[in-house]
């Protein structure tokens, strides 16, 4: 009885090593197979990274994905392999060959995006088609009738710092938090004729900011492992009570209501319904309200990130800051400046596009690859055949700061290179700044986003001087999808008591 007890448990515990070393000899198959998946083995890149999409995941998830990806191409060059079946490209080539293509390098399906527009659509031809549609009411000539809605939050935002430092010489600030709020109400007021509130009541109304910051990082960290992501979200949808979205149920709410009282006010909501109620068949009414919501949604960190990196940098750099104050000056003593500036009269002015573009280099709004899917027959980039269907983008952290493109000291904020390099290395520069990337996917708004930015960086700089708080301490900054900032406090006083006349 015993012997046969024993041989029956030999047998069990030999089936069991057999299951074990089956699902072993199965993981190193699929191992093997995914680290020489298509002869992406070649690229370099951290191993880990070559067997599993929980490296860049992680990346992400710790908010780290822009300076390890800068890390990863000083040490391997123009091509790293950033996952299974990613790649991540930095150079002029990488540009024209992914994102200029005419030859069908699309967008892969992003998380979060049953809202189809203009910014996640995989389809070319919807894209190209919608993009017509739309392109004319972004060019500089169509924004500029929106200036002045620019202008009543610029008023309202220096209202709010001169209470702020009331009468003493300066006063601390949470430019960070100021500088969204006047990004989210100026694009109210754009949009919709109709600020948010942010600015008047000087705090995170409904936690619009900070939902928004979460759903960001939510789609950059889960985005990077999507397939789980799904299962994820059900899981999620039935263990928590979904949160609301308040920024979208702001702007259906407002769509409704002009629709139902119309209006002549000169916003981009008059100018979406009146191609909507022109050609309802090409602009649907689901087109309208994506172009609305990704109007405000999408837009207002391009430009809060980049004024963040402006005051930051020229913080860090109090003689940028007074040569900045110096041409803005100038130019209002010698009556070439309205108050409020117009925007025609900034594009005359050369330091103040050149700490623009500065800023847009040295700290672009976002922090991961621009991801397209490879077409059909695959493209050969530096030398390396990369097949179809291999996710590969450039990563505008790292493209923004190539030497050979910005020059050795491209590490450093020089808004200078802008003015004094040939004119043959500035068209470079401008060519591969990839902030707002590239291609027939650029962004559609960056005129009017140049407008926000040029307008209230002079307006700042008019009156006031800022300094760092803590200037021994450095910011943080999420390296997920956005590199929005955070923990920057600053002090603010009228210009001159701080800096020097």
């Amino acid at each position: 009885m015993e012997s046969t007890q024993h041989i029956v448990t030999s047998l069990i515990s030999s089936a069991r090593v057999d299951r074990l070393a089956i699902v072993l000899f199965g993981l190193a198959i699929y191992l093997v197979r995914t680290y020489y998946y298509h002869g992406l083995n070649k690229i370099p890149g951290p191993f880990i990274a070559s067997i599993t999409s929980l490296w860049k995941w992680n990346a992400v998830r710790r908010e780290e994905m822009h300076t390890i990806s800068a890390e990863l191409h000083d040490k391997f060059g123009p091509l790293v392999r950033i996952g299974p079946n990613h790649i991540s490209a930095s150079s002029a080539e990488a540009i024209n060959v992914v994102h200029r293509a005419r030859n069908g390098f699309l967008k892969p399906k992003y998380l979060g995006t049953d809202l189809h527009n203009i910014f996640s659509t995989q389809d070319a031809e919807y894209h190209g088609a919608l993009k017509r549609t739309m392109g004319s009411l972004y060019t500089t000539t169509a924004v500029m009738p929106l200036e002045f809605h620019l202008d009543d939050c610029t008023k309202l935002f220096l209202t709010k710092m001169n209470e702020l430092i009331g009468s003493r010489k300066s006063a601390p600030v949470d430019l960070a938090g100021w500088l969204q709020y006047y990004t989210f109400d100026s694009l109210g007021m754009i949009n919709f004729s109709q600020k948010l509130g942010f600015l008047e009541a000087g705090v995170d109304l409904d936690g619009i900011c900070h939902y928004d910051h979460d759903q960001m990082l939510y789609f950059a960290t889960w985005g990077q492992i999507a397939s789980t992501e799904r299962v994820w979200s059900n899981v999620k949808d039935y263990l928590f009570s979904k949160k609301e979205n308040p920024l979208f149920h702001f702007v259906v709410k407002i769509i409704k209501e002009r629709q139902e009282n119309p209006t002549d006010s000169t916003d981009m909501l008059s100018s979406f319904l009146a191609l909507h109620n022109a050609a309802p068949e090409k602009f649907t009414a689901r087109d309208l309200l994506a172009a609305a919501y990704i109007n405000v949604v999408t837009a207002h960190d391009v430009v809060a990130i980049t004024l963040r990196g402006a005051v930051y940098w020229l913080a860090r750099h109090p003689e940028v800051q007074k040569k900045l104050q110096k041409e803005i000056i100038d130019m209002a003593e010698a009556g070439k400046l309205s108050n409020p500036s117009q925007y025609s009269e900034i594009t005359t002015m050369s330091y103040v596009l050149a700490v623009t573009n500065e800023t847009l280099r040295y700290h672009p709004s976002t922090g991961i690859i621009f991801e397209r899917v490879c077409p059909k027959g695959g493209v050969t980039l530096h030398g390396q055949y990369i097949p179809e269907n291999t996710h590969i983008g450039v990563n505008a952290w790292v493209i923004n700061r190539d030497k050979s493109i910005f020059g050795e000291d491209a590490d450093t904020f020089r808004p200078e290179r802008w003015i004094e390099s040939e004119p043959a290395a500035v068209t470079k520069m401008k060519m591969n700044l990839f902030t707002f990337g590239a291609g027939a996917r650029h962004c559609i708004g960056r005129n009017l986003a140049m407008m926000q930015l040029t307008k209230i960086i002079v307006e700042l700089y008019r009156n006031y001087d800022i300094m760092l708080a803590q200037p021994e301490k450095e910011w943080k900054v999420s390296g997920g999808w956005l590199t929005r900032q955070s923990d920057m406090p600053m002090i603010i006083g009228k210009r001159g008591s701080l800096l020097g006349a």
